[in-house]
This record gives C-alpha cells, sequence and structure tokens, in this order.
C-alpha cells in the first residue's frame, strides 16, 4: 500500500469537510477513517462518495429488505442459512436469481446501507484519516449516485431525527 496523501486528525478537520476538499478537487481515491473499534473506506470518483464499507456495526441490505416489506424475515432467514453453504456468493444475488427480489429492489436496499454508512461517518469527532489517490473500489457493481452537499445535508437531518427520536446517531 502506499502512503497516503492526505491524513489528519478528526478533531481538527471533520469528516464533511475532509469530503467538500475533495470535492474541490474532483479526486479520485479511497478515503480512510479509523476510530477505536472501526474503520470506514469511502471511495470517491471525482470528489463523490461512490461506495462505502466498514469494519463497525452495519445495517446489512436484507435486514432493509425485510423492513420495507420487500421480502419477509423467514426469507432472509432461509437465504443466509443458504449462504453459508455457498461461500462467496452474495445475499442479493442470490434473492434475485431465486426472484424474491428485483433487481431494482436490491439496489435500492444496497444505496440505502451506503447511505446510511455515509451518514454515520459524518458525525465523528474523534479519530483519523488518510486519502489514498488513485485506489479504486473493486467488484461492485451497486455504488452510490448522490451529490455530496444532499449527502451531507440528508445525513445531517438523519442524524437530527435520531436525536429527536432519542436513538443513538
Amino acid at each position: 500500500m502506499s502512503d497516503p496523501a492526505l491524513e489528519g486528525d478528526l478533531r481538527h478537520f471533520f469528516p464533511t469537510e475532509v469530503l467538500q476538499m475533495l470535492q474541490l478537487a474532483q479526486a479520485n481515491g479511497r478515503l480512510e477513517l479509523e476510530r477505536p473499534r472501526e474503520i470506514v473506506e469511502l471511495f470517491i470518483e471525482r470528489g463523490r462518495p461512490v461506495f462505502a464499507r466498514t469494519s463497525g456495526a452495519a445495517v446489512r441490505a436484507g435486514e432493509v429488505l425485510v423492513h420495507r416489506g420487500m421480502i419477509s424475515q423467514d426469507a432472509l432467514d432461509l437465504a443466509l442459512a443458504i449462504q453459508k453453504d455457498q461461500p462467496g456468493e452474495r445475499l442479493g444475488t442470490m434473492l434475485v436469481a431465486a426472484g424474491a427480489i428485483s433487481p431494482d429492489q436490491l439496489q435500492q436496499a444496497v444505496r440505502e446501507v451506503l447511505r446510511r454508512i455515509v451518514y454515520g461517518v459524518l458525525l465523528w469527532r474523534e479519530g483519523r484519516f488518510r486519502f489514498y489517490p488513485g485506489d479504486r473500489v473493486q467488484t461492485e457493481d451497486i455504488q452510490l449516485d448522490l451529490e455530496l452537499d444532499r449527502l451531507i445535508l440528508e445525513g445531517l437531518r438523519h442524524a437530527d431525527q435520531q436525536r429527536a427520536a432519542g436513538g443513538a446517531v
């Protein structure tokens, strides 16, 4: 792995500020944000986040599909059991192949998960960030397609709603 082109402390530069700077630079690469017990990777293309993953707890696409009433909990449990016997097979691909959901429903669920990961990281006030230019997301065919400003506003609104409801952010 190469050295980061940009790095810093999230006590001095909030994730929103780092993302806005990368947007202004029309940067391409991987932004890694790290805090105790969690690492989030945001892949940036032309200054916009296109994919996200986290080592921490995150809502999964299957949970979104159940919550939105697109599949039953029993159908999800069955698919997860089958998936255990087929390592490397993606749950969403299996559900689409079985006719349980449409490709469009899968895309909606995956994008919701990606947005939630980004929303969560926007509020971090501790930890470190590192940007690795040129790193690209591999093999992910469902990506975010939102303007950064809209993503930031949506994330902050989401956090306010959770706070008002008394939930954790």
